[in-house]
């Protein structure tokens, strides 16, 4: 789903956390064009138009979203797909690049104050980040790592207790509105990013910004100090 566009405010705002906890596809990674692919591929295998899965395609587990888009399947077939699905979008030939700022955001974070929490399984994770030139966090949480994905708290939830950090002192940043409910769940403060998704959509964000280029963050005595440019406060 296409972004409309960038925030209308020019303004800076800054922010401090004892920990950032970063979505991974769409937020720090594009992968939009591996993802329809594989799933066009999955609609055709279904009999369903695309139509019908693209609401569900972007910020939550592969199973979740079968579930969500077509509620006739039955568990086995759902659990099937979802695990092919999977395969196919970690293909090695798949497209996948590094969002404009992603490096350049991650390398002024310690590597012990920053977490991935995203809807993929570890190899899909995995192999998003080393096609993007991303380096692993300490911290990685997956749909392998939680029995309830986004919008569930509980992905973040298990971030930041592997972070040893509080919902208080974190930052999410986030492109989707499952991954913003998550965090928000989660009682974490949220940066939502309009690369995805318009921003009327990305409820329950404390700030807006239209990418990682709005967003610096350097390290100062014992906290992040991020500072956000071009952001709308909502």
């Amino acid at each position: 789903m296409p972004s409309s566009g960038n925030p209308e405010s020019a303004s800076t705002v800054t922010a401090t956390a004892d920990a950032l906890l970063f979505d991974l596809d769409g937020t720090l990674v594009d992968t939009t064009v591996a993802f329809e692919s594989v799933w066009r591929w999955a609609a055709h295998e279904l009999d369903v138009p695309f139509s019908q899965i693209e609401p569900y395609i972007h910020g939550i587990p592969a199973d979740q979203a079968l579930g969500r888009a077509v509620p006739r399947l039955d568990e086995d077939t759902r659990s099937r797909l979802a695990a092919e699905i999977l395969v196919r979008q970690a293909d090695p030939a798949s497209p996948v690049s590094a969002l404009p700022g992603a490096l350049d955001l991650l390398s002024e974070l310690p590597p012990d104050r920053w977490a991935i929490v995203t809807s993929g399984d570890v190899s899909l994770a995995r192999s998003s980040m080393e096609k993007a030139g991303l380096p692993e966090p300490a911290v990685l949480v997956t749909a392998d790592d939680v029995d309830d994905g986004k919008p569930h708290p509980a992905p973040f939830e298990l971030a930041m207790q592997r972070l040893g950090t509080a919902a208080a002192g974190c930052i999410a940043v986030e492109d989707s509105p499952a991954g913003i409910s998550s965090a928000v769940a989660a009682g974490v403060r949220v940066i939502g990013v309009g690369a995805t998704f318009s921003h009327d959509l990305l409820v329950g964000a404390t700030w807006l910004i239209p990418g990682l280029t709005s967003l610096t963050a350097s390290w100062e005595g014992d906290r992040i100090v991020v500072s956000l440019s071009g952001f709308r406060s909502v």
